[in-house]
């Protein structure tokens, strides 16, 4: 990736807003990243040069529980609305489980099915 091509990606996909203590995380940066390289038709480079270009270009970052953080980016444009729908999670693909069903039988006991 290029100085020009971190430039590009940071103008076209986040916006800086130094009052807010939100921010992202790095993986939610580097999928943003990935969706703006795949709508661009660009080839994404790996995760640790990621990191090291954000870092030369200024993105000031902090660590929160451990994690590399940075405050006050938010997504926006293209690649943002790509990120999410990509990211939220398929029915089914969540171990959730199933409650019990209340069966009421007309003029009969009431029975439950798991």
């Amino acid at each position: 990736m290029t100085d020009s091509q971190i430039h590009a990606f940071l103008r076209d996909s986040v916006i800086y807003e130094e009052d807010s203590e939100d921010g992202l995380g790095f993986e939610a940066l580097y999928g943003l990243y990935i969706s703006w390289c795949l709508l661009g038709n660009k080839v994404p480079i790996p995760d640790s040069a990621f990191r090291t270009a954000v870092r030369i270009s200024g993105v000031k970052h902090d660590k929160r529980d451990g994690l590399r953080y940075y405050p006050g980016l938010r997504m926006m444009g293209e690649a943002a609305r790509d990120y999410v729908v990509n990211s939220v999670p398929v029915a089914g693909a969540l171990e959730v489980p199933t409650p019990a069903l209340l069966v009421v039988e007309q003029d009969g006991p009431v029975s439950t099915l798991s």
